[in-house]
């Protein structure tokens, strides 16, 4: 072979494994982004669930909360009205016409904590002073038993639950605390069409602005619906707000078995 022809073969073979560098390299930028998108994928997908199961652990723990307080006071806490974290009291009692605000947390003994960790709540409310035995306000201490004043067992614990067994009895309306359905069993998640039950309280407590409407919560929950969807609806796309609640049968329950 001519010199020219090995100077040739040479050039080519050069350019034929430059070639192959170019797509090669090519290949190694494609599977790195690939790897990098699949990494941050995942990361993003672990923040959500680690920041589901905060709110999760935060509800549990205000549910915890108020139980300890009807027990200890014979009522559910009155809401706070502004994000102060004390209970709307007027004269010592849960002001008239207030159902639905914030959680109450300096009332219960609880650090206030930032703006974007703050709970709703919403507390079952329908009085009737006339005729106490039937009285329905979960969130005012009332003797509704018929004990007198220095009795040991006046306005106890026995009292919230006579009206939370009044509670029961009332069908649900927009007008009292109650729940959605699940979009599942329950029915759809609907405050206006699909009123599931009557609830004692519930709390909502929002994690992000999923819906993207500027607002934490997320649909149904707004700053003035008496409505929560079921604690059982799965989180959604649109909708991560986690909400823990009860019936009034099932408070009642639970406070009989934690009497002494």
């Amino acid at each position: 072979m001519s010199s020219s022809g090995s100077y040739s073969g040479a050039l080519h073979k050069r350019a034929t494994q430059r070639g192959f560098s170019l797509v090669e390299g090519a290949i190694a930028l494609v599977v790195a982004g690939l790897m990098t998108w699949a990494a941050f994928s995942g990361y993003v997908t672990v923040s959500e669930q680690q920041e589901i199961e905060r709110g999760r652990a935060e509800a549990e723990h205000l549910q915890s909360i108020l139980r300890a307080f009807a027990l200890r006071n014979g009522r559910l806490p009155c809401p706070a009205s502004t994000p102060d974290g004390y209970e709307a009291l007027s004269s010592g009692v849960c002001a008239s016409g207030v159902q639905l605000g914030w959680f109450p947390y300096v009332s219960v003994g609880l650090e206030l904590p930032t703006d974007r960790l703050r709970a709703r709540y919403s507390v079952f409310r329908e009085a009737n002073l006339a005729v106490p035995a039937q009285d329905a306000d979960l969130a005012v201490e009332l003797e509704r038993t018929g004990d007198s004043l220095g009795a040991p067992t006046h306005r106890d614990i026995t009292d919230l639950i006579v009206a939370l067994n009044n509670a029961s009895t009332k069908p649900v309306s927009s007008a009292r605390t109650y729940l959605t359905g699940d979009g599942g069993a329950a029915g759809a998640i609907d405050c206006a069409a699909n009123r599931v039950m009557v609830a004692a309280y519930w709390v909502v407590v929002p994690l992000q602005d999923k819906d993207g409407d500027g607002n934490r919560l997320d649909a149904p929950h707004t700053l003035t619906s008496l409505c929560a969807a079921s604690p059982s609806a799965p989180l959604r796309f649109a909708s991560d707000d986690v909400v823990i609640a009860e019936s009034p049968a099932q408070l009642a329950g639970w406070l009989r078995k934690s009497l002494p």
